[in-house]
């Protein structure tokens, strides 16, 4: 399989309870939306990082931007929970800051969860996912499983992991870039609930130390 493009679509079962909350989407807003699933931060064990942008703030809304302040260089990106392995892109190697989303070429992996939900990590250093940590599409992953390193890889200003957990459309999840199809308002994002965290979510600015739930 070529390393340019490594995407395939699985099959995934939403809950009831995760089709409702779609519907609460169009009708509330994005900000209500929690994820139904408890994850963690996703960065190895007594990492430190920083929020540089939450789930409100980012734009577009309805993602996370975390960056390591502290701990073992290359920091190393975890899975925030168990799942399947559903997409990965990790043959670019340029940064892009300032150019548009549709002309960005960012790293990436898609890991899908029991729950129904998929959780997305970008910008990930080149090859750090298909030769260092050794993932291919369908691998299962434990929480805290080694996925890839930190970096600025496409539409990035600084090493960071672009992070987002949502519910993608059954028959097209997401497009040749990794961006969520038919996410329009970011009515597919849900905003990550992370454990060891006193409100469970993380806000802009704040410093966080990733450990296992």
């Amino acid at each position: 399989m070529a390393r340019d493009i490594m995407i395939k679509w699985t099959c995934i079962i939403i809950s009831c309870c995760a089709l409702g909350s779609a519907s609460v989407a169009e009708q509330t807003g994005v900000e209500a939306l929690r994820s139904q699933g408890i994850y963690r931060l996703p960065y190895e064990d007594g990492t430190v990082v920083k929020v540089f942008d939450d789930f409100t703030s980012h734009r577009p809304r309805g993602r996370i931007d975390f960056f390591a302040i502290e701990g073992s260089q290359p920091y190393r990106v975890v899975a925030a929970a168990a799942g399947r392995v559903t997409a990965i892109q990790d043959s670019f190697h340029e940064q892009q800051s300032g150019r548009a989303a549709a002309e960005c070429r960012n790293n990436y992996v898609w890991i899908e969860h029991a729950n129904g939900e998929w959780t997305n990590y970008s910008h990930l250093a080149r090859g750090s996912v298909s030769e260092l940590a050794k993932l291919k599409i369908g691998d299962f992953v434990a929480a805290g499983a080694f996925i890839g390193n930190e970096a600025a890889v496409g539409c990035a200003m600084l090493d960071h992991v672009h992070f987002e957990v949502a519910v993608p459309d059954r028959r097209a999840p997401i497009d040749s870039g990794g961006f969520l199809l038919d996410n329009e308002g970011g009515k597919r994002e849900r905003n990550p609930q992370f454990c060891n965290l006193p409100t469970g979510a993380v806000v802009k600015d704040g410093k966080y130390r990733a450990a296992a739930c």
